[in-house]
C-alpha cells in the first residue's frame, strides 16, 4: 500500500474525509477521534481515545470507496481477527474491528515514535550495530507471525515503527492480503504492495511463503545500510520488474565499511530465487545476530526514536566467524554488477554509433533513470539477434570526446577538466566526480557518470 502522506488533509467532518479535531465523531460508540496520524491509498490512521477504557488508541479508518466493498470490508475484517490473535512485543497489537454509518475501522495500539521510513529520510543511513537491532527486532516479529501462518506481504520502512521506548514494531499485518482481490486495488498498472520491497514471486503473482516477508525485508536492510533501496526504476511497473532482470550493486560497493558478514546476510535475504534465501524469518535473525559491528562506528545519529534502540541487550552480539565465507551467488552477483547492466542494456544503436552509458567502477554510479532511457533504447532499435555483433578481440576504440552527465539538481557537467583521462591510453590517470573524496560519498545523490562514445558496434565484456 501506498506510504502515508506526512501533510494530511484538514477541515471535513467525515471520518474518511479527514475531518478536523472539533467535529470528529466517536466511531462505535467509544473510539473518539483526536487528530489526524497519516493516511495513504487505503485508510487514514488516527489518534483516539478509547472512553471505555480511558486509553488513547489508533484507530485506522478505510476509505470511504472501500468501506463501500462488502466483499473488501468482509476481508478487511477476517485478516484483521487473524492479526488481533498475534501477541508479540515487536507487533502493534490489534484491539478492535468496528462499523458505524458506513464507516469501516480497525482499532490498534498507539505507538508513540516514528516510522523506519521517517527516520531515514530525515537521518540518512544507519550504523551496522542499529541495522542488526532494527532488523533482528522485525525479524522476530516476523517469525511469530509466520509461525502462526500470517504472511505479511507489506514489509517496508513504513510498516515498521521506532517506538520512544526502544522498541522495534511491525503493523498491518494481514491488511495486503485483505486488498489482493480488490478490483480497486489491483487494476491494470497497481502493485498491492510497495513496488520498491515487493518480492520477485510476488511480482510474478506466484504462491507465498513466509521466504517473501525475507526477502522484502532484506530490501529494507539493504536501504537502511546504503541509504537507498537496491532498484528504484521510476515508475511503480518498472520498478516492480527490475529485480527480476538485474543485478543491484552490494552493500559495500556502495559503502565500503560495511561489514562483510552483515553484507552475506543481506544479499542472502535478497536472492531472487526463495531457496537461496534463509528458510525463514527465524533464521535470518540469527545470522544477523551471528555478525559483530563492535570494530564499526556504533554512534547513533541526531535525536531520533532510534537513540533508544538496544544493541546489547535482548538481541545481543554473538562473535563474527573465523573466516568469511561469501554465500552462494555473491561472487557472480558481484561480477554481474561490474558489468552494470544485462547485455540488452549494454549496447544501444543510435544514428550508427554506439553509446554506451557506464561508470568507473568504484568511483562513479549511473542513475537508475539513466538505465531506463538505454534499456528504452535497446528495446526499440535492438539489432537483429539472429546476427550477433563481432566478437572484438581487444579494446574497442573509444571516439573521444568523452563527455560527463550530472543529473539535476545538478548542473549537468561533472569534472570536465579530467574527462581526457578517460582516452588517454595511460592506466596512470584516471576521472573520479567531484564528490568521490568526500566522506559523505556513497550516500550523495545518484546518477553522476561519464558517456563513452564507440566507433564502431562491439560487445563490451567489462568497464577496466
Amino acid at each position: 500500500m501506498p506510504e502515508p502522506s506526512s501533510n494530511p488533509a484538514q477541515g471535513s467532518s467525515h471520518p474518511g474525509s479527514a475531518a478536523a479535531p472539533a467535529s470528529a465523531p466517536t466511531i462505535g460508540g467509544r473510539y473518539r477521534l483526536v487528530h489526524l496520524i497519516a493516511e495513504g491509498g487505503m485508510a487514514e490512521v488516527w489518534e483516539g481515545l478509547d472512553e471505555v477504557l480511558a486509553r488513547p488508541v489508533a484507530v485506522k479508518v478505510l476509505l470511504p470507496h472501500l468501506a463501500r466493498d462488502a466483499a473488501f470490508v468482509q476481508r478487511f475484517k477476517r485478516e484483521a481477527v487473524a492479526a488481533a490473535r498475534l501477541s508479540h512485543p515487536n507487533i502493534v497489537s490489534l484491539f478492535d474491528t468496528c462499523s458505524d454509518g458506513g464507516t469501516e475501522a480497525i482499532v490498534m495500539a498507539l505507538v508513540r515514535g516514528s516510522t523506519l521510513r521517517a527516520h531515514l529520510d530525515e537521518a540518512g543511513p544507519m550504523s551496522p550495530g542499529q541495522v542488526i537491532a532494527v532488523g533482528a527486532q522485525v525479524a522476530d516479529a516476523l517469525g511469530h507471525a509466520h509461525r502462526s501462518g500470517l504472511i505479511h506481504r507489506d514489509v517496508k520502512p513504513g510498516n515498521i515503527l521506532l517506538s520512544d521506548d526502544g522498541r522495534v514494531l511491525v503493523a498491518d499485518f494481514g491488511i495486503a492480503k485483505a486488498a489482493e482481490a480488490s478490483s480497486d486495488l489491483t487494476e491494470v498498472g497497481q502493485v498491492v504492495g510497495t513496488a520498491k520491497y515487493l518480492s520477485p514471486e510476488q511480482v510474478e503473482g506466484k504462491h507465498l511463503d513466509a521466504r517473501s516477508d525475507v526477502y522484502s525485508l532484506g530490501i529494507v536492510l539493504y536501504e537502511a545500510l546504503c541509504g537507498r533501496v537496491p532498484f528504484d526504476a521510476g515508475n511503480t511497473t518498472a520498478t516492480a520488474l527490475a529485480r527480476l532482470t538485474t543485478t543491484p550493486l552490494t552493500p559495500r560497493q556502495i559503502k565500503p565499511g560495511i561489514p562483510r558478514a552483515l553484507e552475506d546476510v543481506v544479499l542472502r535475504a535478497m536472492a531472487r530465487d526463495p531457496a537461496d534465501r534463509p528458510p525463514s524469518a527465524s533464521a535470518l535473525r540469527e545470522a544477523l545476530l551471528a555478525v559483530d559491528p563492535s570494530v564499526h562506528d556504533l554512534r547513533l545519529g541526531d535525536a531520533t526514536s532510534a537513540q533508544n534502540l538496544d544493541l546489547t541487550g535482548e538481541i545481543g552480539r554473538a562473535p563474527a566467524p573465523d573466516q568469511h565465507t561469501p554465500p552462494a551467488g555473491v561472487a557472480a552477483f558481484a561480477r554481474q554488477e561490474r558489468s552494470w547492466i544485462v547485455p540488452a542494456f549494454l549496447i544501444v544503436v543510435i544514428a550508427g554509433t554506439v553509446g554506451l552509458v557506464g561508470a568507473l567502477l568504484g568511483r562513479t554510479e549511473v542513475g537508475q533513470d539513466l538505465l531506463d532511457a538505454v534499456r528504452s533504447g535497446a528495446e526499440e532499435e535492438a539489432p537483429d539477434t539472429t546476427t550477433p555483433p563481432e566478437e572484438v578481440g581487444g579494446a574497442p576504440t573509444v571516439a573521444p570526446p568523452a563527455t560527463s552527465f550530472d543529473p539535476p539538481p545538478g548542473g549537468g557537467e561533472e569534472n570536465d577538466g579530467r574527462l581526457d583521462a578517460l582516452t588517454d591510453g595511460d592506466p596512470a590517470t584516471s576521472w573520479e566526480s567531484e564528490g568521490y573524496r568526500s566522506r559523505a560519498f556513497g550516500s550523495l545523490k545518484q546518477g553522476v557518470g561519464v558517456v563513452l562514445t564507440l566507433a564502431e558496434p562491439s560487445r563490451i565484456e567489462a568497464l577496466e
